[in-house]
C-alpha cells in the first residue's frame, strides 16, 4: 500500500472518530440537559391531569365550605339568635296585646250578663239569674263574684249541694280567703244539717277575715233566723 493511501485512510479514520466523538458529546449534553430538567422539575408548576384537577377542585371547595361554615358559626348564629329573640319578644307582646283585647271583650260581655242576672235576682227570678251568671262564667271563668252570686241563687232555691260546688270552686281555685264563699258554704251545710262542716266553714271565714268578725257574727244570727 502506498504512503498516500495510508495517509488518506488515517484521515478518513480520524474524521470518523471525530464524528463519533461529536455524537457522543451531543448525547452527553442531551442527557445532562434532561438531568437538569429532572432536577428542576419539583420547583416547576405541578402537572395537572383530570384526576388531580378534580381532587384540587374538591379540596378547594372543602376549604371554601369550611371557611363559610366557620364564618356562619361565628356570625350568623349570633345575628339569628338576636333576631329570634327580637321576633320572640315582639310576638309575645303582640300575643299579650291580643289576649288583653280578647279578655276585655269577654269581660264586657260577662258584665252585661251579670247585670241582667243581678236584676233578675232582685226580682226573685233566681232561675233566670242563674242562667245569666252561667253565661257570664262562660266568658270569664275566674271571677269569684259570678260564682258567689250563682251560689246565693242556689241557696235561695234550696239547692244547697250546687251552692257548695260553687263556693268550693271559689275557695279551692280562685280565692281561698273569700269571705262570701265561706259564708255561703256555711249556709249550705246548715241547710243540709251538717253541723261539722258548718262550723268548719265559719271557723275559716273568721280565720281568713279577722277584721270581719262582727259581720260574720251578724250573718250567723241571720242564718238562725231565716233557717
Amino acid at each position: 500500500m502506498a504512503q498516500g493511501d495510508i495517509d488518506e485512510d488515517f484521515l478518513t479514520f480520524e474524521s470518523k472518530v471525530n464524528q463519533v466523538m461529536k455524537i457522543l458529546d451531543d448525547m452527553a449534553n442531551a442527557n445532562k440537559t434532561d438531568a437538569e430538567k429532572a432536577t428542576k422539575k419539583p420547583n416547576a408548576a405541578p402537572e395537572i391531569d383530570e384526576h388531580n384537577f378534580i381532587v384540587s377542585v374538591r379540596q378547594d371547595r372543602t376549604l371554601l365550605n369550611r371557611a363559610m361554615l366557620n364564618e356562619k358559626a361565628h356570625s350568623e348564629p349570633d345575628g339569628r339568635q338576636e333576631m329570634d329573640k327580637y321576633t320572640f319578644m315582639q310576638q309575645m307582646e303582640e300575643d299579650a296585646a291580643e289576649r288583653a283585647k280578647v279578655r276585655q271583650e269577654r269581660e264586657r260581655i260577662a258584665q252585661n250578663f251579670r247585670s241582667i242576672g243581678n236584676e233578675a235576682y232582685r226580682k226573685g227570678q233566681y232561675e233566670k239569674a242563674i242562667q245569666m251568671y252561667t253565661k257570664a262564667i262562660e266568658h270569664v271563668k275566674d271571677s269569684p263574684i259570678l260564682y258567689n252570686n250563682r251560689a246565693l241563687c242556689y241557696l235561695k232555691l234550696r239547692n244547697s249541694k250546687r251552692a257548695i260546688i260553687d263556693a268550693d270552686y271559689v275557695i279551692n281555685k280562685l280565692d281561698e280567703k273569700n269571705l262570701r264563699a265561706w259564708l255561703y258554704r256555711a249556709a249550705a251545710y246548715m241547710r243540709l244539717g251538717d253541723e261539722k262542716n258548718y262550723e268548719t266553714s265559719i271557723k275559716f271565714a273568721k280565720k281568713n277575715n279577722s277584721k270581719e268578725i262582727e259581720y260574720i257574727t251578724a250573718f250567723q244570727e241571720k242564718l238562725r233566723t231565716d233557717f
